[in-house]
């Protein structure tokens, strides 16, 4: 209906200027003050985006949290969705939830479909081979049973997430005393990974795309126990509640391409791509040409 088209466009608009707004921040980590809501730092139109955003996704977030509790006290019947299952937190608690299934529930699948098919581009052997297991299934995948014959394509995204997290950065709060490397950290500190150096890594496989090293050694599915922990989604019992959704998301978006498009490769020369970072790495000059 007209309220829920609007809503649409309304989070669309806040989430854009939310992104752009903290890309641009990102870039001032060395002057924290520059990013503040106040004068003249909010004269800056970039940062003025970036809170003006940020104050619509709150209300939003809100208003949908206010209607779906409304709706549960009405007795208007529970919904089997991630929300309603949150519903027992406090206000601030899910609205921060809420606000990072809004960002961080878009974005980032494209991103990673977008480097995946960089990689098919270095890579044509592994592109033929993710594509003829997509035109196997014979139709766009639908359903679980679908996304189960398709274990090659799912190893596709999560190594691309491996060598290309579009997350560069891993913060975590430190709540108690403790000791990391031998050096104590306090209570309210936040240490930093850097994702795709600690994923990278020599013993983690270095930075060669090699996708079967996600299958069981007889190649028969993907090994759920590895892929779990994925650093990418920040592994322990705090990683990003979504990533179900995110593997399944990527793994329907790559193999409809596949089966839709042959020969995805850059409309130039690959090695022009670079990674562009702002609130997530972006690949730039990723220009692909597709033959359907």
């Amino acid at each position: 209906d007209a309220s829920l088209t609007h809503r649409t466009r309304e989070v669309q608009q806040a989430m854009t200027d939310t992104l752009y707004g903290s890309g641009y921040a990102i870039q001032l980590t060395a002057f924290p003050w520059a990013t503040k809501d106040r004068f003249p730092w909010n004269l800056n139109p970039m940062i003025k985006k970036l809170h003006s955003g940020v104050r619509r996704l709150t209300r939003i977030s809100d208003d949908v949290i206010a209607e779906r509790r409304e709706r549960r006290e009405a007795g208007d019947g529970e919904r089997h969705d991630l929300l309603d299952k949150l519903l027992h937190l406090d206000r601030d608690d899910l609205r921060g939830h809420l606000m990072t299934f809004l960002i961080a529930g878009s974005e980032t699948t494209a991103m990673t479909v977008a480097w995946c098919l960089y990689y098919f581009c270095l890579h044509p052997d592994i592109q033929d081979k993710a594509r003829a297991e997509a035109d196997q299934l014979g139709h766009d995948p639908q359903t679980i049973e679908d996304l189960e014959k398709l274990p090659f394509v799912e190893c596709c995204i999560l190594e691309t997430l491996r060598v290309q997290p579009v997350a560069g950065l891993l913060p975590h709060e430190c709540v108690e005393t403790t000791a990391l490397d031998g050096k104590e950290i306090q209570p309210g500190t936040v240490v930093v990974v850097m994702l795709r150096k600690a994923m990278t890594a020599l013993f983690e496989g270095g930075t060669q795309f090699k996708p079967e090293r996600w299958l069981y050694h007889d190649g028969s599915g993907v090994d759920r126990l590895r892929a779990r922990d994925h650093l990418g989604f920040g592994g322990g019992p705090r990683q990003c509640p979504g990533q179900s959704m995110a593997l399944k998301e990527g793994t329907i978006l790559l193999a409809t391409i596949l089966r839709h498009f042959d020969r995805i490769r850059h409309s130039s020369d690959v090695s022009i791509v670079r990674r562009k970072s702002k609130i997530t790495h972006e690949p730039e000059n990723l220009e692909l040409v597709m033959q359907r």
